[in-house]
C-alpha cells in the first residue's frame, strides 16, 4: 500500500519542481522582452537614439517619474492626476527642447470621454514640435468632454520640456 501512495507523491513533487524551474526561466525571458519593447518604444519617441541611460531626478516636480538620457535628447516618464486617476506617459524631447513623441502608458479615465485621449491622434499631435508652452484653451484643443484629462496631459508635456530646457530649476539636463 505504501508503494502505491509513494509513486503519485513523487510524481507530483517532480512535476511541481519542473514547473517551478520553467516559470523562473519564463519570468527572465518575459522581463528581457519587456525591456526590449520599452527601448523600442523610446527609440520611436526619440528618433535617432539607440541607447538610453536612466538618470536620477531629484527635482521638486512630482510629475516627473524618471528621466532617460539618449544621444539626441531625453525620454521622460511622467505621472499626473487626471479626472479618474493617474495618467502615466512617456515623452520624447530633443536636446533643443522640442517634443518628438508621446505615448500614454496607463490611465483610468472615463470610457468614452477622457479615455479617448489614448487614440485621439489629432489631440496628441498638437504637442509634437512644441516647446513647453502648451495650454488647453489657448493653443491646445481639449478632447471633447475631457478637459481635466487634456489639462493633465498638457501638464505632463510641459513638465518634460521644462526638464530638458532648464525651466525646471532642479534640472541637470542643460548642464
Amino acid at each position: 500500500m505504501k508503494k502505491s501512495i509513494l509513486f503519485p507523491i513523487v510524481t507530483i513533487f517532480l512535476s511541481a519542481a519542473i514547473l517551478f524551474g520553467l516559470s523562473l526561466g519564463i519570468k527572465n525571458i518575459a522581463k528581457a522582452n519587456a525591456e526590449k519593447e520599452r527601448v523600442q518604444l523610446m527609440q520611436t519617441l526619440l528618433p535617432g537614439s539607440k541607447t538610453f541611460t536612466e538618470e536620477a531626478y531629484s527635482g521638486e516636480d512630482k510629475t516627473i517619474q524618471s528621466v532617460h538620457k539618449a544621444e539626441n535628447g531625453f525620454v521622460i516618464q511622467t505621472k499626473t492626476a487626471g479626472y479618474a486617476g493617474d495618467i502615466t506617459m512617456l515623452i520624447g524631447i530633443s536636446t533643443d527642447g522640442k517634443v518628438t513623441g508621446l505615448r500614454i502608458l496607463d490611465m483610468s479615465e472615463t470610457y468614452g470621454l477622457g479615455w479617448n485621449a489614448l487614440t485621439d491622434w489629432g489631440f496628441l499631435s498638437q504637442f509634437l514640435n512644441t516647446s513647453g508652452e502648451a495650454e488647453v484653451g489657448t493653443n491646445v484643443d481639449a478632447v471633447s468632454g475631457a478637459t481635466v484629462t487634456s489639462k493633465a496631459i498638457t501638464r505632463s508635456v510641459n513638465a518634460a520640456v521644462a526638464y530638458v530646457t532648464g525651466a525646471d530649476v532642479d534640472s541637470s539636463a542643460t548642464s
